[in-house]
């Protein structure tokens, strides 16, 4: 386990690491709630195509929150989206839904966010190592 003072990125430490994550889960959790009840997307405020602003509006959000507590917020989002994810029916699995920034089949989602943490798990890998 990394301490809690380490900078995993520039200026972040573990809480910002997780905060960064929690952002993430919680809107991709509610974008899969929008998908499962058929509704549209909520305007997200974000430029999704700017990953570093979005990330740090992420910490921003939660810059007062003690890291355990947003680490749960993280395992929660996390828990719910694999539940949804199972209870999409498998001829539905290649179908687009809709992200704030485009569309992206459920699969294509989870290719995605398994390689966006191996990156991160890499990262601290390398840390752990020093």
């Amino acid at each position: 386990a990394l301490d809690s003072t380490i900078e995993i990125y520039p200026g972040w430490n573990k809480r910002d690491f997780y905060a960064h994550i929690a952002g993430w889960e919680a809107m991709v959790y509610e974008v899969f709630l929008c998908h499962a009840n058929g509704k549209p997307l909520k305007d997200y405020h974000n430029d999704f195509k700017d990953n570093d602003s979005v990330n740090a509006a992420y910490v921003a959000e939660r810059q007062n929150g003690l890291e355990e507590n947003i680490k749960l917020e993280c395992d929660i989002s996390r828990y719910a989206i694999m539940r949804m994810m199972e209870d999409i029916p498998e001829a539905d699995f290649n179908k687009p839904i809709q992200f704030p920034w485009g569309k992206l089949t459920a699969e294509k989602f989870a290719h995605d966010a398994i390689d966006h943490e191996r990156e991160h798990a890499a990262d601290i890998l390398k840390l752990q190592q020093r």
